[in-house]
């Protein structure tokens, strides 16, 4: 009688499990982890990888056993190998069954394996993955929300080609080599441009493709027909919504900023203009109450000395009087 090949449920096993039975499993596969020797890490991924599958509580090992620092160890190094592959999967296990439960989040767990596929040199898988993705935005709301809003147009701003090369100039064997490790085969910029065209078509905000635009624009001039085509239905359905370019925004913005700027200099000057003559004329004021003070002064001294005068003349004529009759 042949062996059934399919991994039996190890759900029903891990509950069953002591808690020191697999304190002692998971204490193992971390020290094959952590060992020098090479070929334990991928056999203990793979152990690892089917007890966070099958164990439902595996947040509680993850913090007890401190996990994500540990495959930090193989999903930093960003080289497409098994421990690579076999440790960001566990990753992504862990983060979908503990993270959030926002549908705009969740809908990038549920295409970042497949936007990897896209960008497979195999042809076929690239297509297999576009296809895929294809109908899911094309059937799901969140998911166009999700592409559009959480890195997917960046990622496609980074793969897609930059200024072509003059041919009369030879380029350096720097860039040679630059260029051969960031070429994008063509199926992959076909499934690309595609997949923009399906949510250029479906999407209600368009805003975020704005800085695929002066891409877009050296694909319509420089690329092969068929992404010359793709590229120029795309841009016309981003124009259509009345939505400019990044660079062109930025500029539009700089100089809204630069009037602004030249308005509120403006204001300010006429501010301290009417400070100015607000001091002036507090001044002007001021020396108006201190003339009119020293007016009345003048004329009180005046009245004084006529009224003194007029004592003194009528003194006199007093005394000539006096004398004249004595």
């Amino acid at each position: 009688m042949e062996e059934s090949t399919i991994r039996p449920d190890k759900t029903e096993q891990f509950g069953t499990t002591t808690g020191s039975d697999v304190a002692t499993i998971i204490t193992h596969i971390i020290q094959d982890l952590e060992s020098e020797n090479i070929n334990l890490h991928v056999p203990a991924l793979r152990e690892l990888l089917n007890i966070i599958v099958d164990y439902c509580n595996s947040k509680d090992l993850t913090l007890k056993y401190k996990l994500m620092p540990l495959l930090n160890k193989f999903a930093g190094k960003i080289e497409k190998n098994e421990e690579f592959v076999l440790s960001t999967t566990i990753q992504h296990v862990i983060g979908v069954r503990n993270g959030s439960d926002d549908k705009t989040i969740l809908a990038g767990a549920a295409t970042d394996s497949i936007i990897q596929t896209i960008f497979s040199s195999d042809e076929q898988i690239s297509k297999a993955g576009s296809k895929a993705l294809a109908e899911l935005l094309e059937e799901n709301t969140e998911i166009r929300k999700s592409l559009l809003t959480t890195g997917f147009i960046q990622i496609v701003q980074h793969m897609l080609p930059n200024e072509t090369l003059t041919h009369s100039i030879q380029p350096s064997s720097s860039l040679l080599s630059q260029q051969k490790e960031t070429n994008v085969p063509n199926h992959v910029r076909n499934n690309l441009l595609d997949l923009l065209l399906k949510l250029a078509g479906s999407a209600e905000d368009l805003q975020p493709l704005s800085i695929l635009i002066p891409k877009l624009e050296r694909i319509k001039t420089d690329e092969e027909p068929e992404l010359k085509n793709k590229a120029k239905r795309i841009l016309a359905l981003i124009a259509s919504e009345g939505i400019s370019s990044f660079s062109d925004t930025k500029e539009k913005d700089e100089k809204i900023h630069q009037l602004e700027e030249e308005n509120k200099r403006k204001d300010q000057e006429l501010i301290r203009k009417d400070e100015e003559n607000s001091k002036m004329k507090e001044e002007l004021n001021q020396k108006d109450e201190e003339n009119k003070k020293l007016k009345d002064e003048n004329q009180e001294e005046n009245m004084k000395y006529s009224h003194s005068n007029i004592r003194t003349s009528r003194c006199s004529k007093l005394f000539s009087f006096i004398g004249t009759n004595c």
